[in-house]
């Protein structure tokens, strides 16, 4: 039991070590990008980036307009664009589908787990549908 005891206490020496290395790399790596995004270069690169995605948004926009034009009088487009049909499903009353489920299509609910296990841990789930036990788990402190 003493032999045990002590290679806990070595285990646990050790993870105070390596928690301490990992929180000083990661203070580094943060340390480090400070210095990477402050600079000018690294400043200009990011603005001209965001320039970069406008125009790319705004051309791709003006394409699929002028492609989805192109499409209704039957032009033919060049082979870098397509236009493809897509079935689109709005759900006019979610409650009411969600009523119409329940009685029809129970494939499509989603249990939501959570809830569930919250609600069988306060004891209003049926013992037949879910259980609760205990059990037991270690827990390390977070300043070794």
């Amino acid at each position: 039991m003493k032999n045990e005891i002590e290679q806990l206490n070595a285990l646990l020496d050790n993870l105070k070590i390596s928690r301490n290395d990992a929180e000083f790399y990661k203070a580094e790596k943060k340390s480090m990008l400070e210095l990477v995004t402050t600079r000018e270069d690294y400043l200009l690169a990011s603005v001209k980036q965001e320039e970069s995605e406008l125009i790319v948004a705004g051309l791709e926009t003006q394409i699929r307009t002028m492609a989805l034009q192109l499409n209704e009088v039957m032009a033919d487009l060049p082979d870098r664009v397509s236009v493809k049909m897509f079935s689109i499903v709005q759900i006019s009353d979610e409650q009411k589908a969600k009523e119409w489920c329940i009685d029809h299509f129970t494939p499509a609910l989603k249990l939501d787990a959570k809830t569930f296990e919250k609600a069988a841990k306060d004891g209003n789930i049926p013992a037949d549908l879910a259980t609760v036990t205990k059990e037991a788990r270690a827990q390390i402190a977070t300043k070794l």
